[in-house]
């Protein structure tokens, strides 16, 4: 438990100085996106350590493109 602490706290470090040195230079985009992204790897991080199970990403990309993949496949066949 006391890892999971500390890995959040730096997590906030990090990301505080991220947002700030983002911030001076006018690039807002550019740093909300790196949080984003940490924010996204701390919670798998702490996922992994409590244990939980977490899904193969190659399940997440086939949930994601499975509502898309009939049209495309009916826009090639006719393109052919």
């Amino acid at each position: 438990m006391m890892a999971l602490i500390v890995l959040l706290l730096s997590s906030v470090m990090v990301g505080t100085a991220i947002w700030r040195r983002n911030s001076k230079n006018n690039r807002q985009r550019e740093g909300g996106w790196a949080l984003v992204i940490l924010i996204i790897g701390v919670g798998i991080m702490a996922a992994k350590h409590m244990h939980l199970p977490i899904p193969n990403p190659a399940d997440w990309i086939t949930a994601i493109f499975s509502p898309v993949y009939k049209p495309i496949l009916k826009w090639i066949e006719q393109g052919a």
